[in-house]
């Protein structure tokens, strides 16, 4: 759709992100890249931020008191945005910068945020419900959704089915995610599925040596990402092939193993670390990341855009949207069944390439963020 198409249609957008909308960081970089896109296409009038911290909120349930002093420092409560409280708040903090922007008839809220003006579509992302969240040990976990109490976890479903009642669309990113949302009574009809989009520029056709056994690990939650399960694979690899390597980037583990390489966070930002992570996945042959939980995993989309085969445990819907032209999925987290893969991968070169090559065509076909942008605003033009 053109720009000219935008604009007769009168589709103006403002972006709005519970964080800075314009960083790499706020959700893994979605509203950041989609947002410029948007804004390319010229129907994007600007983009807010409504999750200031302010005193007060810490006093009215914002801050974590159990998480705080278990960890020894301030914790936000996971839940909070989803409470009435929450909820309220955000709803007023982003009708307060609707009257600051230029004039748009849509907000795009990336997550579970605020609810605009009555004069004001809809519009959001929602990756994953929080009934969905709090139910799964893995995810819970992780992201401070464990140890609540009945009412409070109650109370949060309540209000974000409050919030998802009044989005006019919602995008989200699998079959498997959109079933959790129509669970929680969303009309199917006002449910568009698309993956997100691979983060990352286009670094051409790369030539490498594909007789090497060199894999590589990028993500930030070691432990989530399943990075325990990936070196204890990696020890029995090494066993097959001597002089196999595995590079781990976006954290720091302490382990001390011959032919384990930590790099730590790289930030794509900062053009010395995005150089270097680009060198690292220039010399792998492998990418591998065998993560007990995520919805997607924009990371497999970059590595397959750097022409790398990617290996993964089955779940969340993650085998639909990477079929095995282009990815080996693991049937179960066992450190036995994900070394057996990465060896028979290794033990064939030509399969590696063949494999590089058909996820390389299906990111540059389906997955980057012009595409997407397109797609969205074709469904936002429908809603009128």
């Amino acid at each position: 759709m053109s720009m000219v198409d935008h604009k007769k249609n009168r589709l103006l957008i403002l972006g709005s992100t519970l964080g800075d909308p314009k960083s790499t960081k706020t959700y893994s970089g979605v509203p950041h890249n989609l947002f410029r896109e948007f804004e390319k296409m010229g129907c994007l009038v600007g983009a807010v931020d409504t999750y200031e911290v302010r005193p007060l909120d810490l006093i009215k349930g914002r801050l974590d008191l159990r998480r705080s002093i278990n960890t020894g420092r301030p914790k936000l409560n996971a839940l909070w945005r989803y409470s009435e409280t929450g909820m309220i708040t955000l709803s007023e903090r982003l009708r307060k910068r609707q009257s600051t922007q230029p004039d748009h008839n849509i907000v795009f809220q990336i997550g579970v945020g605020g609810i605009p003006k009555n004069d004001t579509k809809l519009v959001a992302h929602v990756e994953i419900t929080v009934e969905t969240a709090i139910n799964d040990k893995i995810f819970a976990g992780s992201y401070g959704f464990s140890g609540h109490d009945e009412h409070a976890v109650a109370e949060a479903i309540k209000w974000e089915r409050h919030f998802l009642e009044h989005c006019n669309l919602i995008w989200t990113n699998t079959e498997w995610t959109a079933e959790g949302l129509i669970k929680q009574g969303v009309e199917e009809k006002k449910i568009t599925i698309y993956p997100p989009a691979c983060g990352m520029k286009d670094p051409g056709v790369i030539q490498r040596d594909w007789d090497e056994c060199n894999i590589i690990f990028v993500g930030k939650d070691w432990v989530r990402k399943g990075g325990d399960l990936l070196v204890e694979a990696f020890k029995t690899v090494k066993k097959t092939f001597r002089d196999a390597s595995l590079h781990i980037v976006g954290c720091n583990p302490n382990i001390k193993h011959p032919g384990v390489h930590v790099h730590g966070h790289l930030n794509k930002d900062r053009a010395d670390e995005a150089t270097k992570l680009a060198q690292l996945y220039r010399e792998a042959t492998i990418f591998c990341m065998p993560t007990l939980w995520d919805s997607t995993g924009i990371v497999f989309m970059e590595a397959a855009l750097y022409g790398l085969p990617v290996i993964m445990i089955k779940g969340q819907g993650r085998e639909k949207v990477f079929p095995t032209t282009m990815a080996v999925h693991v049937e179960k987290p066992d450190s036995n069944e994900l070394a057996e893969e990465m060896i028979k991968l290794c033990r064939h070169p030509e399969k590696m390439k063949q494999m590089g090559d058909a996820g390389r065509k299906l990111i540059l076909e389906k997955y980057l963020w012009d595409k997407l942008a397109t797609n969205l605003c074709s469904d936002m033009s429908e809603l009128g």
